[in-house]
């Protein structure tokens, strides 16, 4: 049996996430009933065609959330562990700050209240995305801190979503994705025509039209008061506009990919002085030309796919499990990477 599980944040108190100390439980737990190994074993078992004899798993996490310094890289530790981080390289703060971590706490040098305290993912992105930098990301001190624990692999510059389809979902009224921010250029405004999102490297990308913002834009407050706005908007958007997404043609989409990986991947190696083999796709989306133009840089991309690896897989789309906050579910995810198990001797 062979798995990749995936995080993204540890949390201070039992809230939206993994709690610390569940995360603690989780690590003592995988450190008995499995081996752990890194990315590059997980790939030399693929290339050698056969499976572990033992139970066997990678850790990853996704984004570069401050928490995995504070919380998650001293539990590692502790456990003497390996796992990687896919780092999404703008959110990284330029600084070469450290902030105190659970060992601080452990050794009495700060109280628990003390460390910071991470934001949602939803809070800390759309943070990001109105300031341009987020407390809630690691820092470049942090990062170079991790290296004897942490692997660091690509997950994009920007990790976005855009849209992709003219297909009106709905109207924006207040309440979305972080990425609307991104998708629409600027504050989302009530009326703005919602479209299928996907992470934006596995899609052409579509943007609302300047015409088209500005036809809803001319409507004022009062249009938006009628008790029947979301049908007359989307008649008079029909009737006013051929077509309200404007696409990137196939050669900027081309040049964007590649200039996404290539700056990732860059930066994070002047950064941590390692090599970046590892890839995971933002928000798990990818298509055959993304895959391809990852294919030519790295030797494995991860996707989403909740499910063991199995011997055949393509190395460019590595199934993970992702792990919810609750210890149970967690549970419920080991007993069933060892019915795979029992099944396979």
């Amino acid at each position: 049996m062979l798995a990749v599980l995936l995080y993204h944040k540890v949390v201070k108190w039992p809230s939206f996430d993994v709690w610390w100390k569940t995360f603690d439980l989780e690590m003592s737990i995988l450190k008995k009933l499995f081996r752990v190994v890194d990315l590059d074993q997980i790939l030399e078992y693929l290339h050698l065609q056969r499976l572990p004899d033992n139970p066997t798993v990678a850790i990853t996490f996704d984004d570069g959330y401050a928490d995995n310094w504070i919380y998650a890289y001293p539990i590692l530790k502790k456990h003497r562990l390996k796992a990687t981080l896919f780092i999404t390289t703008s959110r990284i703060q330029k600084s070469d700050k450290r902030r105190p971590t659970l060992l601080d706490y452990w050794e009495g040098k700060v109280g628990l209240k003390e460390l910071y305290t991470p934001k949602t993912m939803h809070e800390a992105n759309l943070e990001f995305l109105k300031e341009r930098i987020s407390e809630d990301f690691l820092t470049v001190g942090e990062i170079r801190s991790m290296r004897d624990v942490f692997n660091f692999g690509w997950h994009s510059v920007h990790h976005t979503k855009d849209f992709y389809e003219e297909k009106i979902l709905g109207f924006y009224e207040g309440k979305g994705h972080w990425s609307l921010l991104h998708a629409y250029g600027e504050e989302p405004r009530t009326g703005y025509p919602l479209f299928p999102l996907k992470g934006s490297l596995s899609v052409r990308v579509g943007k609302l039209r300047k015409e088209v913002k500005e036809f809803i834009k001319s409507l004022g407050k009062n249009f938006f008061q009628r008790k029947e706005w979301k049908r007359e908007l989307s008649s008079l958007l029909k009737k006013n506009f051929s077509s309200m997404l404007e696409f990137e043609d196939p050669v900027e989409r081309y040049e964007r990919i590649t200039r996404e990986i290539l700056l990732a991947k860059e930066e994070l190696e002047g950064l941590t002085d390692q090599k970046v083999y590892h890839g995971a796709y933002p928000f798990g989306d990818y298509d055959d030309l993304l895959k391809s133009r990852l294919s030519e840089y790295l030797s494995s991309a991860f996707t989403t796919e909740k499910r063991s690896i199995l011997l055949g897989d393509d190395p460019y789309l590595l199934p993970r499990i992702t792990v919810p906050k609750d210890l149970w579910s967690f549970m419920y995810i080991v007993v069933k990477l060892f019915r795979r198990r029992i099944k396979h001797v």
